[in-house]
């Protein structure tokens, strides 16, 4: 258990812990191997076909190095095989990033679920550490009956589960959508009647409240060829017969 014990959970340093950085919070994120790929525990209970084929498992450095999926399969399974040690070295990390915060006059988030759709650990964690803002992204329906002060959750939309994000929305809480759009792009003013928030600006979810919004994700890694339906796409505008005039006078 020796170099269980060395193996770091939390991650820190990443594309999307780099952008809250500059909005005065440093974020840790747990990465497990997301649904079976662990080959001993499906930690994504409620993930669809097109989420399972579009992950952001493939998106970023995991794609490119083997070993840092490798490095998430070996989280997964001390999960599983030893739930206590797991759960020590995962408060460790927090307490190491707490102090690493103060150290950079920074607030502390953390992120259980960065791969994963773990409902208990989420809340174990904050309720011990009640000075700590959790945040999540779920599949799980209901997502209102698991938020607390110091966890907010977001709700996930995927090709099947568009009756579970409605009534999200109807109970306030925010719905993340993945739309075929590219980087940079705009995102649409309003999807599924609420407003739309850019969720590519940051990742700290917290910061957008409960508001019943959409928080619009624009597709990367293979997602970007989904088929599914589990990335939005939006229709295409009809052109008026008055631009079409212009157009084709000039």
């Amino acid at each position: 258990m020796q170099a269980c014990g060395r193996m770091k959970l939390l991650t820190v340093a990443n594309a999307k812990t780099s952008k809250g950085e500059s909005l005065g919070y440093l974020t840790g994120i747990l990465y497990l191997a997301p649904a079976n790929e662990s080959g001993v525990r499906n930690v994504c209970p409620y993930a669809s076909a097109g989420c399972k084929s579009g992950c952001l498992y493939t998106a970023g450095r995991a794609q490119i190095f083997p070993h840092i999926q490798e490095a998430r399969i070996r989280k997964t399974r001390l999960l599983v095989s030893n739930r206590k040690l797991f759960l020590e070295m995962l408060r460790a990390d927090i307490r190491s990033l707490i102090k690493r915060a103060a150290k950079l006059r920074m607030c502390p988030a953390v992120r259980i679920n960065g791969t994963s759709d773990i409902a208990d650990i989420p809340h174990l964690m904050a309720a011990e550490f009640p000075d700590v803002q959790f945040y999540d992204y779920t599949k799980i329906p209901r997502p209102y009956l698991r938020a607390r002060g110091n966890y907010h959750v977001t709700f996930s939309l995927s090709e099947s589960n568009s009756a579970a994000a409605i009534d999200a929305l109807e109970h306030g809480v925010n719905v993340a959508a993945v739309f075929h759009i590219k980087r940079g792009a705009p995102l649409p003013k309003t999807y599924l009647g609420a407003p739309v928030i850019d969720g590519d600006l940051h990742d700290l979810r917290f910061l957008d409240g409960y508001q019943g919004a959409i928080i619009g994700l624009r597709a990367k890694g293979v997602a970007k060829r989904d088929s599914s339906g589990f990335v939005q796409i939006l229709p295409v505008a009809p052109v008026s017969s008055t631009s079409k005039t212009q157009r084709e006078a000039a």
